[in-house]
């Protein structure tokens, strides 16, 4: 939103739609992102749509004619069920978005065995937590939210819980590949090319 407010001749109109199973909560983002937008002075719209992912339907974003179409997913596939992953992504293709963000955390914490799971997770957040003891100094109240608020509940879930309610279902790129992956444009692939041509006369590489 920052970048939009800086561009020269003003910024264009944005429309967010927020998804999410907590109605309330989806509109609590939108009032803290109408906020930023009025500071910015940016016009702006947010469209609440309190569903599940997988209940998602091409009607509930309310598409307007001429409107560019940008969807940004992070952390949020994962909680798809297996058996409707590959209705969503299908149904974002058809409406042509012209660019797609997707973040997800890269762990194979999906399995159906107990151990396999924890065992995986063990070393996955062993990791985790190194990272945090580079970051935050012991006794930070930041890093206790952190951990108490966001990998706590990961964590359990992700050991004691089975069936529909075991909702973290990290996995690895090769399964997200199968699913959602798309080929390289013949344009990216030429640019490729052209800047890898451009670094080889530089010397480098």
């Amino acid at each position: 939103m920052q970048a939009l407010a800086a561009r020269p001749g003003g910024a264009p109109f944005l429309r967010i739609t927020g998804v999410g199973s907590s109605i309330e909560s989806v509109r609590e983002t939108g009032r803290c992102l109408a906020e930023l937008a009025h500071s910015l002075h940016i016009p702006f719209e947010f469209h609440p749509v309190g569903e599940r992912l997988k209940d998602l339907k091409p009607h509930m974003f309310n598409r307007r004619v001429g409107e560019a179409l940008a969807v940004n997913s992070v952390n949020r596939l994962l909680r798809v069920p297996s058996n409707s992953l590959g209705n969503l992504p299908a149904m974002i293709r058809d409406q042509a978005p012209i660019i797609v963000t997707l973040v997800e955390q890269e762990a194979s914490h999906n399995g159906p065995y107990f151990l396999g799971r924890f065992l995986e997770g063990l070393h996955y957040y062993s990791a985790i937590f190194d990272s945090l003891d580079a970051t935050f100094p012991p006794e930070s109240a930041q890093r206790a939210k952190v951990e108490q608020y966001i990998f706590a509940p990961e964590i359990r879930n992700i050991v004691a819980c089975e069936g529909p309610e075991r909702t973290e279902r990290h996995d690895r790129l090769e399964k997200w590949r199968k699913i959602i992956g798309v080929p390289l444009s013949a344009n990216a692939v030429t640019q490729s090319k052209i800047l890898l041509g451009c670094i080889s006369v530089m010397g480098i590489g």
